[in-house]
C-alpha cells in the first residue's frame, strides 16, 4: 500500500483556543468554506483521515464537540457535493431545507453542500463522511432535497448495510491497497445510489421522484459498466426499456445529456488512473481503452477541453495534481499538510 494515498491531519497538543483555530482551518481545507463554532477554551482534539476512491472521497472524522455552518452566499458561490454521513459514536443535529434532524449512533443522513446547512455535534464524536459529485450520481443540486429530509436507520435494511460498509471503510482507510481504490469507489457509489433509490421509492406517486429514481438506476448501471466500450445512450435506453428520446429528456432535466455524462465519467476515470502508480507501465491510450475511450486523438482533445492539459502533461505533473499528504501520527499535523 502507498501511505501517500491517505491524508491524515490532527490538531496538535497545544492550548485549546489555538487547537480550535487550527482545527477550523483543517475543516475548511477538507470541506470548503464553513463557519466552525465551538468552545475555544475547552476544545481538545480533532483528527481527519481522508482518501479518494474514484469519484468518491471518504473521510473519518473524530473530534470534540463543535458545529459547522454553510452559509447561503458561500453555498451559491462555491457549488457543492452530496455528502452521506454515518455516525460511529455520538449524535448530530442537521438543519437543511427547512428540516431539523437528529442523527444517532449508527444512523446515516445526507445533505447537500450547495445549499445552506448546519451540522452540530454536541458531544465527542466519530463519523465517516462520503462526498460524491452530483454528476456521478446523475443528480443536480436542485434535485437532492428529496433525499435530505430524514435519516436512514442504521440497524435495518439498506441503511444497516450502508452504515456497516462506510464504517469499515473509514476504520481501514490506511490498510487498503491502492489497487482496491477503483472497485471500492464503484461499490461506494452503488451503495449511495441504493440508499437514494430506497428513499425515492417511497415517493413514487410523485412523477418527479419516479423520474429521479429511474435516473439513479440508469447511472448506477452505467457506473458498473463504464469500461464496456459498447456502453452508449442507446444501450442504456434498451437496458431500461425506455426510448432514446425519453432517456435524453431525463438527462436534460439534470442539465446534461446521456452521451456527455458517459463521456465525462470516462474522462474522470482516466484522470484518476493517470496519477495511480499501479498503471505506470501502461500507455495513456491503454488506460483510456480500459474505460471505453478508444479514439486516442479524440481522447486527448476532450481531456484538454475538460482539464486544461493533455493526458500526458497531466500524468507528468501527477506529483502536483495528486495533492495527497503523507500519513502522520495521531496528534500531529502531517508535514506539508498545510
Amino acid at each position: 500500500m502507498t501511505n501517500a494515498s491517505v491524508a491524515v491531519a490532527a490538531s496538535p497538543v497545544i492550548e485549546p483556543a489555538r487547537a480550535f483555530d487550527l482545527w477550523g482551518d483543517e475543516v475548511r481545507r477538507v470541506c470548503g468554506t464553513l463557519q466552525v463554532i465551538g468552545d475555544r477554551d475547552r476544545f481538545g482534539a480533532g483528527t481527519i483521515a481522508t482518501r479518494v476512491f474514484g469519484a468518491m472521497r471518504v473521510s473519518r472524522i473524530t473530534a470534540d464537540p463543535h458545529a459547522v455552518v454553510r452559509h447561503d452566499r458561500v453555498a451559491s458561490n462555491e457549488g457543492g457535493h452530496v455528502y452521506v454521513v454515518t455516525l460511529l459514536n455520538g449524535t448530530a443535529r442537521l438543519c437543511q431545507d427547512g428540516t431539523d434532524i437528529t442523527v444517532r449512533t449508527g444512523d446515516l443522513v445526507a445533505f447537500d453542500s450547495s445549499r445552506p446547512y448546519t451540522l452540530a455535534m454536541p458531544q465527542p464524536f466519530t463519523m465517516v463522511g462520503v462526498r460524491a459529485p452530483h454528476r456521478s450520481l446523475g443528480m443536480t443540486p436542485q434535485k437532492t432535497s428529496s433525499i435530505t429530509a430524514a435519516p436512514w436507520n442504521g440497524k435495518t435494511g439498506v441503511g444497516a448495510l450502508a452504515s456497516h460498509t462506510f464504517a469499515a471503510l473509514g476504520y481501514h482507510l490506511a490498510e487498503l491497497d491502492d489497487a482496491a481504490r477503483e472497485p471500492l469507489g464503484t461499490t461506494v457509489s452503488g451503495m449511495i445510489t441504493t440508499l437514494f433509490a430506497e428513499r425515492l421509492c417511497s415517493a413514487v406517486v410523485d412523477p418527479a421522484a419516479a423520474r429521479q429514481l429511474l435516473v439513479l438506476r440508469i447511472c448506477g448501471y452505467a457506473q458498473e459498466h463504464m469500461g464496456d466500450s459498447a456502453l452508449s445512450p442507446a444501450m442504456l435506453a434498451r437496458r431500461h426499456n425506455i426510448s432514446l428520446r425519453y432517456l435524453q429528456v431525463l438527462f436534460a432535466e439534470q442539465g446534461s445529456s446521456p452521451a456527455r455524462w458517459i463521456r465525462d465519467q470516462r474522462l474522470e476515470r482516466l484522470r484518476t488512473d493517470l496519477v495511480n502508480p499501479r498503471y505506470d507501465h501502461l500507455t495513456v491510450s491503454a488506460i483510456a481503452e480500459r474505460w471505453g475511450l478508444v479514439d486516442a486523438s479524440q481522447v486527448s482533445r476532450l481531456f484538454r477541453m475538460k482539464y486544461g492539459v493533455s493526458p500526458r502533461e497531466y500524468r507528468r505533473t501527477r506529483g502536483e495534481t495528486a495533492g495527497l499528504s503523507p500519513l502522520s501520527p495521531l496528534g500531529r499535523v502531517a508535514p506539508g499538510w498545510r
